[in-house]
């Protein structure tokens, strides 16, 4: 009975976001950006409570190069690029900022947590030409499998599977499988599957 009413659910906020979907698509054919997205990922985020997880959720199953069906993206979370993939059972907080990435099965991602396209969104060596005119490029990170990110993170580099990244932590260097992190910079400070001694 659950499993019908999740279905149900999901089915009605499919059509109640579908519009949203047709727009989106049809700016895109004449804004070569990530615009016309980025402006649905803002309304869809502004939608509180168990609805809104749903609408966000069909709303990124139909828009995202990959979303699985049982994800959860909490209220107030942006995602910025169409490209992003989401793995099955991906839950991702309040409040989250999500660049360019892949998001493996079975993550947590706490709230307030940005996850950055990288370390070189903006090229900054010439003095003589303002930093928002000197271009940059975005880097596709990957949050590995059954890694769980900390509350007010800033991920800029890929995450191996199984690791946690410590609440607060910044992330610049790619973290090791099974590693726990922490910091600013963020440093290995333990690995999964070791005796703990709290």
């Amino acid at each position: 009975m659950k499993f019908f009413f999740k279905s149900l659910l999901s089915l009605i906020c499919r059509i109640l976001v579908f519009p949203l979907y047709l727009q989106t698509k049809f700016l895109g054919l004449f804004l070569k950006t990530d615009q016309p997205f980025q402006m649905s990922s803002h309304i869809v985020s502004l939608f509180p409570g168990v609805l809104g997880n749903y609408l966000r959720k069909e709303f990124y199953r139909l828009t995202l190069a990959r979303c699985a069906s049982d994800i959860c993206v909490e209220f107030g979370t942006i995602i910025h690029q169409a490209s992003v993939e989401l793995g099955q059972h991906v839950y991702i907080g309040c409040n989250c900022s999500i660049g360019e990435c892949v998001i493996e099965d079975e993550v947590l991602i706490g709230s307030n947590v940005d996850i950055i396209s990288g370390k070189h969104q903006h090229y900054f060596d010439k003095l003589d030409v303002p930093i928002r005119e000197q271009g940059g490029r975005l880097e596709k990170i990957t949050i590995g499998r059954d890694s769980w990110i900390g509350n007010s993170a800033v991920v800029m580099a890929n995450i191996g599977e199984q690791s946690i990244v410590a609440a607060g932590s910044v992330v610049v260097h790619d973290v090791p499988p099974c590693s726990i992190v922490a910091g600013n910079p963020a440093r290995i400070i333990g690995k999964r599957g070791e005796k703990r001694r709290d």
